[in-house]
């Protein structure tokens, strides 16, 4: 799995995955891969200046604005809103050795 925030440019997501694949600009991105192929590939609603509604925000990864992790991957998740009203989830990888 690659999450990518909204800042990685789309050639920085194309190099790290090692593979053809649809990106976009200032957009929220979930790939999965299986055996080194794309299983699937998911642009995220993005809104640069709040969370959107049942948003997913990960953290844990080396870079600061991407994470890839093995089928092994742990999370903890806790549900915020930061008083905004907007619920959403942040996830932190807890387990370090399967998420760089």
């Amino acid at each position: 799995m690659f999450y990518f925030d909204y800042v990685v440019s789309p050639t920085a997501r194309l190099s790290s995955v090692g593979l053809p694949f649809d990106t976009a600009e200032l957009r929220r991105q979930l790939v999965f891969l299986r055996n080194g192929q794309m299983v699937r590939n998911d642009l995220l609603p993005t809104n640069v200046e709040k969370p959107i509604e049942n948003e997913l925000d990960f953290e844990g990864g080396k870079e600061p604005n991407w994470l890839s992790c093995d089928r092994a991957a742990q999370f903890e998740v806790t549900r915020n809103s930061f008083g905004t009203g907007v619920m959403f989830f942040q996830l932190k990888a807890v387990s370090r050795d399967s998420c760089r």
